[in-house]
């Protein structure tokens, strides 16, 4: 009862290979590992654009609250004075 049929449609393989081989790890030639001049400054200067760029999200947002909280106390003083003037006047008034 082994028979395979006549009209089956599978390829017949003459070895089984593999396409890996084995391979040791090497370390790398000292031409492989060196890095030119162009991709470290490319890499320096990614790194000083994260950093001015942080830098000047913190310095933009405190120099913000400042202008606010300086806003705040004018527009106050302005608000007392201008209830100072008003009941000076309307206490001669009376």
């Amino acid at each position: 009862m082994n028979q395979i049929p006549s009209h089956s449609q599978m390829p017949t393989f003459v070895k089984n290979e593999s396409n890996t081989k084995p391979v040791l790890y090497q370390h790398p030639k000292p031409e492989e590992m060196r890095v030119s001049f162009w991709v470290k400054t490319k890499a320096v200067l990614k790194e000083v654009a994260a950093i001015s760029l942080i830098g000047i999200t913190v310095v933009s947002t405190v120099f913000t609250v400042r202008s606010c909280s300086n806003e705040v106390d004018r527009q106050h003083a302005q608000a007392l004075k201008h209830q100072l003037q008003f009941s000076a006047s309307s206490e001669g008034a009376r």
